[in-house]
């Protein structure tokens, strides 16, 4: 029975040591941390980022204009040449239905004059 009551007081302690660890860290005071930077003690309004910021963001805003246009160009070459190659399909699909007529036996007589063989 004594085992029992030790081992009681054993947790107890433990309870309480952890009780006033955890009341010693939420009452203590943090302590600022150290800053690399010294602080800015002038108008906070007046601190720009100067030539070097404005040349920056000019050079990004350039680009973009140019990626831009390039971009446009391009999908605009891709849609002429998809128009151009379905141009050519359907003259060649009706170029080929035209000849098939006049190897059944037309004179090509009703064909347009571009398409006659005379």
């Amino acid at each position: 029975m004594e085992s029992s009551s030790a081992h009681s007081r054993g947790q107890q302690l433990i309870s309480f040591a952890s009780l006033a660890h955890s009341v010693i860290l939420w009452t203590a005071t943090p302590s600022p941390e150290p800053s690399v930077y010294p602080e800015y003690t002038g108008d906070p309004n007046l601190v720009t980022p100067g030539v070097v910021g404005f040349v920056a963001t000019l050079f990004i805003a350039v680009a973009t204009l140019l990626i831009i246009a390039d971009m446009n160009r391009r999908v605009r070459r891709v849609r002429y040449r998809e128009l151009a190659q379905e141009t050519i399909r359907n003259e060649q699909a009706t170029a080929d239905d035209t000849t098939d007529d006049v190897k059944d036996g037309d004179n090509g007589s009703n064909l347009p004059p571009t398409l006659r063989a005379d």
